[in-house]
């Protein structure tokens, strides 16, 4: 498996888990009670999250503009070095290659305050999160024990969060996009299956051998062509 699929199964596998432990802690506050301070924390830690995904969201943006305008300057600095074409051709790609590489430090300062936005709502969220769990341990005494594994939940769910961000920024754009363009549109919610011989084992369907060649082979994520989903190898 190549390294880009691989980071494209460890992006599922994080959101899987996130899923389960979101599932998780949702059922452990409701049966915790439904006591005044209890839904005052969640609506807290709803709009903490709300703000962490908003900031995810304009990290994200930034970093695939960001990506972007570096594909075009290098594009623009092989053209120039390249030497071809007339002087005032040539004269124009400088001046170009120059207003990008500008923009482009722009650009850079805006990702980078992006990137500090986010650390910050998900910090506060964390302190969010522990605040909530202190107050629902000094309500619940008889709960205890939920209490302790809400608490490893959500410990656990924001440690996968930070794994998430680092994955992700070490990812090109365009595997990103892919992986959120079929999770949205997959009816299960997963972007990713496991192919087994010539058989996408998402939707159960034996996949043409060029395919499955091409997927094995293949640097980027490759789509399965009846489902979708993006292809992994396992001990590929």
């Amino acid at each position: 498996m190549s390294e880009r699929a691989r980071a494209v199964w460890n992006l599922w596998r994080i959101d899987s888990e996130i899923q389960q432990l979101e599932s998780r802690i949702t059922q452990l506050t409701s049966q915790l009670g439904d006591q005044v301070k209890v839904k005052a924390g969640d609506i807290a830690i709803r709009r903490a999250k709300d703000t962490v995904a908003k900031a995810l969201s304009r990290q994200r943006d930034q970093e695939f503009e960001l990506a972007q305008l570096e594909a075009r300057i290098k594009e623009l600095d092989t053209r120039l070095w390249s030497g071809k074409g007339t002087p005032r051709d040539l004269e124009m790609l400088r001046v170009e290659l120059d207003r990008e590489r500008t923009r482009r430090n722009g650009i850079e300062e805006q990702t980078l305050g992006a990137m500090e936005a986010t650390e910050r709502t998900q910090r506060d969220l964390a302190r969010v999160e522990a605040a909530v769990a202190a107050a629902i341990a000094s309500l619940q005494s008889g709960n205890v024990q939920r209490v302790a594994e809400r608490t490893s939940a959500t410990s656990r769910r924001d440690a996968l969060a930070a794994d998430r961000t680092a994955l992700i920024q070490g990812m090109p754009p365009e595997d990103v996009e892919a992986y959120n363009r079929q999770r949205s549109k997959s009816s299960d919610g997963v972007p990713v299956a496991e192919l087994t011989g010539s058989q996408c084992q998402g939707c159960r369907t034996d996949i043409p051998s060029g395919d499955a060649q091409r997927a094995r082979r293949s640097e980027a994520p490759f789509p399965c062509p009846s489902c979708g989903r993006l292809l992994f190898i396992p001990n590929a």
